[in-house]
């Protein structure tokens, strides 16, 4: 009998969870900053504190993941209304790289070697002096400007760190 009152539980907790994260929105799991980070970990705490305890009541664990699941909302929607809180609670990107030279003081600043801002690169398929530009956005990611190519009168091409490859000839894929 506690084996089955244990798999209800993790039901009702798994469900609330994820209608939780479902209300806190994509970019909350797209883009997790530090703050974002620390709900989930919280709230999975929760949830398994909820699972594992019978003894504490089923509706705490479901009122503290509703609680986090609110207050990361809360959290959001004030970086969207007030865009210095978001420079505060989610970070700001950072210039790593200017016309192919790495701004070692920069990396030294956001704790990043040059050896893993060389293989960022490498696995966006970009080659620093093809770059631009290149940051160290809030996400961790490290996004890219390349240099107008001699070859053609195409403006920059943007590539984004950590996603799928989708580029072309022309070295501009992510």
């Amino acid at each position: 009998m506690e084996a089955l009152s244990l798999v209800g539980r993790t039901a009702i907790l798994w469900l609330t969870a994820l209608v939780v994260f479902r209300i806190m929105g994509k970019r909350t799991l797209g883009k997790m900053g530090p703050f974002d980070f620390a709900v989930v970990i919280m709230i999975g705490e929760a949830v398994a504190i909820g699972m594992e305890d019978t003894r504490e009541p089923l509706i705490h664990a479901i009122a503290i993941t509703a609680a986090l699941g609110f207050l990361q909302w809360l959290l959001t929607w004030l970086n969207y209304r007030f865009r210095w809180l978001e420079k505060i609670t989610q970070g700001q990107a950072a210039t790593v790289v200017v016309n192919g030279v790495i701004k070692t003081k920069t990396l030294r600043k956001e704790r990043m070697s040059k050896a893993d801002l060389l293989m960022e690169l490498r696995q966006g398929q970009a080659k620093l002096k093809d770059i631009k530009k290149a940051r160290l956005e809030a996400s961790g990611k490290v996004s890219v400007v390349n240099k107008p190519s001699s070859s053609s009168s195409s403006s920059s091409s943007s590539q984004k760190k950590g996603g799928n490859s989708s580029g072309g000839p022309g070295g501009s894929g992510s």
